[in-house]
């Protein structure tokens, strides 16, 4: 069954007035829907498509007619899907999709691209989409996602309309998830670790969506009494997750050290990993509030240099040997060899 309105949770004010633009027939060409990965950008950039290519002056898709079946299979050949072809959105596929932009509707007089991740054009193909954004082709319809505008070219940003999915409060989001059938304890548990992002929260909710903390949580525990083969077993099994998964056990480590100084600051009332508060408490004995600010830096360099396309690998190695030696010397261990791969 399509994806309906009603199934994107906490952001009212956006879905209004994207119904609103339906209903009355004033679209524009582009839209931008910015917000982090999880939040429903893509559910919403759906939906939206769905409605355009019904027709009918509808603030939703009817969910019947020959458009809506082909649009839940997947195979609306007036709905382009665009996402990023490794590390980037390329110059090539930008002008595949100025090829399927010259072409007539199939059904219907108009068709929706949706791009995806549009942070992640390069420049040369961020150029190259704006040259159609400035004379769109009539009746299409441009929906871009990214994680922030600021991210992109600026010129791109000024030829959409731009809607900011914004994170839910905790609160919110237990109570959302509650109501979905999670007991309390878990729903507040997702909450806090999804940083207010509904399908971050979901998936940390289904089965073994807890994988990577708990793999987050068995890491930091190894590190003061870590050496060499620490460091090369973690960097291997690390260096074989796919990118959304090395992000998640990244921001998953953040959130274990960002635990332990709250607990080492006398502040447990502020971990998000509540469920596991035992546990961190007795890591937090091997460790002090400075060397836990300089594991934290560390997590947060290696994320970025990742995200600039250093060598995964190395930059994994590197991040190891930091944690390793800032555990170690917080416990004021004797025995502080440093580690080289």
């Amino acid at each position: 069954m399509a994806a309906r309105w009603k199934d994107i949770a906490g952001h009212d004010a956006v879905t209004a007035m994207l119904r609103n633009m339906l209903s009355s027939g004033r679209m524009p060409h582009a839209l931008l829907f910015v917000g982090p990965a999880g939040i429903g950008k893509m559910l919403a950039a759906r939906i939206l498509a769905a409605a355009i290519l019904c027709g009918g002056g509808r603030d939703e898709a009817c969910g019947e007619c020959q458009s809506c079946r082909l649009v839940a299979q997947g195979s609306h050949p007036d709905l382009v899907e665009l996402a990023a072809d490794g590390s980037s959105l390329k110059i090539d596929q930008i002008r595949a999709l100025q090829h399927e932009a010259a072409l007539a509707p199939y059904y219907g007089s108009g068709r929706v691209f949706l791009i995806e991740e549009a942070e992640r054009l390069t420049v040369q193909a961020a150029n190259s989409l704006l040259k159609i954004l400035e004379e769109p082709p009539e009746g299409s319809v441009f929906i871009l996602t990214a994680a922030s505008q600021h991210a992109m070219l600026p010129t791109v940003v000024s030829r959409c309309r731009v809607f900011a999915f914004r994170p839910l409060a905790p609160e919110t989001l237990a109570r959302l998830l509650a109501d979905r059938g999670a007991d309390g304890p878990r729903a507040a548990m997702a909450a806090r670790l999804a940083g207010g992002r509904v399908g971050e929260a979901l998936a940390l909710l289904a089965e073994g969506g807890l994988a990577l903390r708990d793999a987050a949580l068995a890491l930091v525990a190894a590190l003061p009494a870590g050496g060499a083969a620490l460091v090369w077993t973690q960097g291997t099994a690390l260096d074989k997750l796919a990118t959304p998964e090395l992000a998640a056990f990244l921001r998953h480590l953040r959130q274990v050290l960002r635990d332990l100084l709250v607990i080492v600051n006398s502040c447990e009332e502020l971990a998000l990993n509540r469920d596991v508060a035992g546990e961190l408490r007795r890591m937090a004995a091997a460790w002090d509030a400075r060397r836990l600010d300089e594991a934290l830096g560390a997590v947060r360099d290696a994320g970025r240099a990742i995200e600039g396309n250093a060598n995964t690998r190395l930059t994994l190695e590197a991040m190891l040997i930091h944690l390793m030696e800032a555990a170690r010397e917080g416990t004021g261990n004797a025995d502080r060899r440093r580690y080289t791969v």
